[in-house]
């Protein structure tokens, strides 16, 4: 009951600033003018990343004070330390001994170093980089700094904690720790720090000072290192900076910032560093020394700094250099550069429907049957054709029955015999030849429907692999925001206004997340390799989906009919009876039942003939002599036999008596075909109820688009006024909880709506027997005026029916 008293307090109080800082520019131009504050800056050296750092805390605070202080940044009062730690406690002793300085900046490592080993501070000093690696004995008193006149930032920046997170992508054991020259020399407990972070992690720690040469630093890693951490390099521009991290990818070396996410970008392979910290410590900076110049003692002021943590990957770098963070790693990481460009296999819709229609293993498999066939119906023909065969061979009797066949069986002889046969009509042969060409028919329309299932198939399969792509980034996009979330519940803990129970909540919510970005993620690969499958394609082989503009899907199928459709009831009533008669005139199913009923018409016709219809056939044999001994031999008989016989004839055969096999067949295929019939009529009805749900989905889904667009964009509004609210204090976890899991719903339901309408769209063509989306351009014009005319003419009819 508490907490929310203390939100409703907190968000009151802040709305009363609000208005207060609102009013004070008004007030104080109706009376009196802005007071007037100088302020010095003391920067390290003069590099471009000083010169830089101080025009953006410049920048900043004078931001902030705009209306309400006139700050003035003194080009006296702009000093160097010239990279020396004497250099920069002169320039500190300067501007505090100085009675113009109102406030002193101290911006850089060395600066601070100074600043927080003196034993007094004679005018207020604020202090951004701070870093508990390196400086040691930081004064605090409970959330601030305890010392008069000092304000000081705890930036957060902990080598240790980078360590551990470089292990966790890349193990090693010899690590270069490369640091500015000027930090290196002027401040001796970085030294310290690196042989007690050896001896804390088990490692060797090699101190690697840098310059302005990249060649240099890169000569001055020692032989043997598996690893580089980079602290601030300032004396490098971006040329000497691309040389040197370029050199680490030469000599494959993994690399880790510690400071500049920048760097990743370059091509540094890691490092845990939000985008915009240094934009979020100038604005902390400046809400410091507004305090102070509202009259807050700086010793008491808040030192908290929600640094934010977000691991970022370079993975062109990683793919370089064979490196490859585990899943858990990767999953909550922002991936640079994730996208392979060595990945050539890019896909369209029409590239994957080609591609299918000529490499998928179920249509060549149809193909072949198809093909065997056209053998079988070749088969089928031949015993319409003549038939000849020839024969040889030798043989021998006992000689009393070679003497008394009188010349006709020789002792022993070698013969030889060619015969010949030729149906004049045939019944059975006719039939059989005349079904199997029906059945032939019917493989070719079986064959059809698997091409349609194909073309069906791999167009889902592809938008199936863009709608887990879509949904995966949607994933990806709502853990980024719940990492955004928890570090705004440790900006509200580290300000008193929430408890460490709010932030272990986030935390589970965001592994609970990367879990779910894992799951997605395998759903994607899943998709992919479906669609590999359906292309015969290896499995695991790498694709780009090219994704069209999905602002409105018809403008993939660039049609204008279903532009009408879709866009008016009427069009899409009228198309109805057109798909229905389409689809019945074009369904291959039906066609191959159709060839089915042709074919057992015909057996029917055939088992009618038997009982009548004898089969006619010219038949013929020629036998010759070649060789004969012993006894019984042609020439020996009175007249003498040559040695050719031959014999010719016409014969007609009609089986009287089978056992009832005739009356049996034919009633068998009466009823056959009775079967066949009554299947296709309910095949044609099922067809028709096919093609109208088809079109019923397509009613619901296409405006389910921008319904479901609009609900996302609600859920997204209602999500931003509650993260406001919340950071204000007015709003629970629990409301903001609701609200990003109902925008994250909101988002998929809108993804899914588009895609839902695509395998609508492809079903009803696949209903219909014909997908319009991949004819040519001619074609589709004129199936286009085939479907308005039949509209026409149905709604003439209808109005004279009337």
């Amino acid at each position: 009951m508490m907490k929310p008293l203390t939100f409703r307090l907190f968000g009151l109080c802040y709305t009363m600033v609000f208005l207060v800082l609102l009013m004070a520019p008004s007030l104080t131009a109706a009376g009196e003018a802005l007071p007037l504050y100088r302020v010095g800056i003391v920067t390290d050296g003069d590099t471009a990343w000083d010169r830089e750092t101080a025009a953006l805390f410049r920048k900043e605070i004078a931001t902030l004070a705009e209306g309400e202080f006139k700050v003035r940044f003194p080009r006296s009062m702009q000093l160097s330390g010239g990279d020396t730690a004497a250099g920069t406690k002169k320039a500190l002793d300067r501007l505090l001994a100085n009675p113009d300085t109102d406030l002193v900046l101290a911006l850089g490592i060395i600066a601070s170093d100074v600043v927080l080993h003196r034993r007094s501070l004679p005018r207020p000093v604020v202090v951004p980089f701070v870093s508990g690696s390196i400086t040691n004995d930081i004064p605090r008193k409970g959330n601030s700094s305890g010392v008069h006149n000092l304000a000081y930032i705890d930036s957060k920046f902990l080598v240790e904690r980078e360590v551990l997170n470089f292990q966790k992508i890349v193990p090693f054991r010899n690590l270069a720790l490369l640091v500015d020259r000027r930090d290196v020399e002027a401040i001796p407990g970085i030294r310290r720090f690196a042989r007690r972070l050896a001896n804390e992690y088990t490692i060797t720690v090699n101190l690697v000072p840098v310059g302005d040469s990249g060649e240099a630093a890169l000569a001055a890693i020692p032989e043997g290192t598996d690893a580089v951490m980079l602290g601030f390099l300032y004396h490098l521009d971006d040329n000497q900076l691309r040389i040197l991290i370029q050199g680490f990818i030469k000599q494959r070396l993994p690399s880790y910032t510690l400071w500049s996410r920048r760097l990743v970008e370059m091509g540094v392979l890691a490092g845990d560093v939000p985008g915009d910290i240094q934009d979020d410590l100038a604005r902390r900076t400046a809400v410091t020394v507004q305090d102070i110049l509202l009259g807050e003692e700086p010793g008491t002021l808040n030192i908290a700094f929600a640094r934010g943590s977000e691991l970022t990957i370079n993975m062109a770098t990683a793919r370089s250099l064979d490196i490859y963070p585990s899943l858990a790693i990767m999953t909550g990481a922002n991936l640079l550069n994730e996208e392979r460009l060595d990945i050539k296999r890019r896909l369209t819709l029409q590239q994957v429907v080609q591609e299918a229609l000529q490499a998928n293993l179920d249509l060549q498999s149809a193909g072949r049957r198809v093909r065997a066939g056209e053998q079988a119906v070749a088969e089928a023909r031949s015993p319409l054709l003549p038939r000849i065969d020839i024969a040889t061979g030798a043989r021998a009797v006992d000689a009393d029955r070679a003497r008394l066949a009188g010349g006709a069986s020789p002792e022993r002889a070698w013969t030889g015999s060619a015969s010949g046969r030729q149906q004049i009509y045939s019944e059975r042969s006719w039939a059989a030849y005349q079904v199997e060409q029906h059945n032939q028919a019917g493989r070719v329309m079986d064959r059809e429907a698997v091409r349609l299932d194909v073309i069906y198939q791999a167009s889902v399969a592809y938008f199936d692999v863009l709608r887990a792509k879509t949904i995966e980034q949607l994933y990806k996009d709502n853990l980024k925001l719940t990492q955004a979330n928890l570090d705004r519940a440790r900006i509200r803990m580290s300000t008193g206004v929430a408890g460490p129970d709010e932030v272990y909540r986030w935390e589970t919510k965001f592994a609970q997340d990367r879990i779910d970005v894992l799951n997605r993620e395998s759903i994607t690969l899943d998709a992919m390799e479906a669609l590999n499958r359906i292309l015969h394609r290896p499995l695991e082989e790498l694709f780009i989906a090219e994704e069209t503009d999905l602002s409105d899907p018809l403008l993939m199928v660039s049609d204008e009919l279903f532009f009408q459709m879709m866009k008016n009831p009427k069009y899409l009533r009228n198309f109805r009876g057109f798909a229905v008669d389409q689809a019945l005139r074009l369904r291959p199913e039906l066609k191959a039942v159709n060839a089915a009923i042709a074919a057992k018409e015909r057996e029917k016709i055939a088992a009618g003939r038997e009982f009548w219809l004898p089969e006619f056939t010219v038949e013929g044999n020629v036998d010759q002599y070649f060789a004969e001994d012993g006894a019984g031999q042609r020439g020996d008989v009175r007249d003498g036999l040559d040695d050719t016989d031959w014999q010719v004839g016409v014969f007609a055969r009609l089986p009287l008596f089978e056992g009832g096999r005739k009356s049996s067949a034919l009633g068998r295929t009466r009823e056959e075909l009775a079967r066949l019939k009554i299947e296709h009529a309910a095949l044609a009805e099922r067809i028709g109820q096919n093609v109208l749900s088809a079109l019923n989905r397509t009613r619901a889904s296409y405006p389910g688009i921008s319904l479901s667009r609009e609900a996302a964009e609600a859920a997204r509004r209602n999500l931003n006024l509650i993260t406001d609210s919340y950071v204000q204090g007015i709003k629970s976890i629990i409301d903001l909880l609701d609200a990003q899991n109902q925008a994250l719903a909101a988002d998929q339901a809108a993804a899914n709506a588009v895609y839902n309408f695509l395998v609508d769209l492809m079903g009803v063509e696949r209903a219909m027997g014909e997908f319009v989306t991949f004819l040519p351009e001619d074609q589709r014009t004129e199936w286009q005026k085939k479907a308005v005319t039949f509209m026409r003419q149905r709604v003439a009819t209808v109005r004279a029916s009337r």
